[in-house]
């Protein structure tokens, strides 16, 4: 038996380290009504094509800091993307590649998306994984060693 319950966004922000190489269009969360809530941002890359391309991601409980070591590691998302091998990132990219446009081997010439990401999906493929709480995923994007962006991810699961 898995551990099951309820995911809500509570917020999303989205940095630039670097605005000759990514902006961002727009980066924000929507609620429709009490039962939909969905998330959408979209990178304009300045600099096509990226031939390289690796997250740094951790995920920290808010509530006493305490930072999950298996939650924490880098991916190579070029070499996932090929080879699929890494467990972190198969969970990670599962809860939003069907809804992104980033969802194939490098290079990648056009900006990248995620586009009404539901609330709804990312319980059905996450709320296994983590425990209840108040939580943040932070993803910091790289490539060729040049921070790029980071997008940081508030939520909620009980």
């Amino acid at each position: 038996m898995g551990i099951t319950g309820h995911f809500e966004f509570n917020n999303l922000q989205c940095l630039t380290h670097d605005k000759k190489y990514v902006e961002y269009e727009y980066c924000y969360l929507k609620s429709l009504n009490r039962t939909y809530k969905y998330c959408s941002l979209k990178a304009v890359i300045h600099q096509l094509p990226i031939r390289s391309l690796k997250v740094k991601f951790k995920v920290v409980k808010r509530d006493t800091q305490t930072i999950f070591d298996k939650y924490n590691g880098t991916i190579n998302v070029c070499k996932f993307f090929k080879d699929g091998r890494n467990p972190a990132a198969r969970i990670i990219f599962s809860v939003f590649t069907a809804y992104s446009n980033m969802n194939h081997t490098c290079p990648f010439n056009h900006d990248l998306m995620v586009e009404k990401l539901p609330v709804q999906y990312v319980n059905r493929v996450i709320a296994s994984y983590i425990p209840d709480g108040r939580y943040f995923l932070n993803m910091s994007w790289y490539t060729e060693n040049i921070a790029l962006a980071d997008v940081i991810v508030y939520f909620t699961k009980s």
